[in-house]
């Protein structure tokens, strides 16, 4: 297994993975709107992609990472949105390599850290992420406005 960075002639490799992650999350199937999602991110360098590919080249999971900014500590952070797996190769180790290059990559570009949210029933991927090291957070609350 490799672990490679998705770049503007690869990020379509990440689209299967990336349409099963949305419908993992109940979204309708829709590799097309996903195809487009991703290549924009890409091309407009808001994203950083990495994905995991066994010897035959098929991607095994994929990380997405969003960078933004703290205006106190006057450094980058990056946000860990998104985070998957396919089903056949959970157990493998995988999800443990993609966020060593997320991490790696946080270190390489300057970041402060990575910041994350998981749902609070899963469990699984709470062991995952402390495990690795993050820590949850206890000292703040986050707040979301739909517009």
């Amino acid at each position: 297994m490799e672990i490679l960075q998705a770049n503007t002639q690869t990020i379509h490799k990440v689209v299967e993975c990336f349409d099963l992650y949305r419908q993992f999350y109940g979204q309708e199937s829709d590799r097309k709107a996903c195809e487009i999602f991703l290549s924009e991110r890409r091309a407009n360098s808001e994203s950083v992609v990495f994905y995991a590919q066994n010897s035959d080249g098929d991607v095994l999971g994929f990380t997405q990472l969003y960078p933004t900014f703290s205006s106190v500590s006057l450094r980058r952070d990056l946000i860990l949105n998104d985070l998957y797996v396919h089903e056949k190769s959970r157990g493998q180790g995988v999800a443990r390599k993609l966020l060593t290059a997320a991490r790696d990559h946080g270190k390489k570009v300057n970041s402060k850290g990575l910041l994350l949210e998981t749902d609070i029933l899963n469990a699984k991927a709470q062991s995952l992420y402390e495990s690795f090291g993050f820590e949850r957070e206890t000292d703040h609350y986050f707040y979301y406005l739909t517009i």
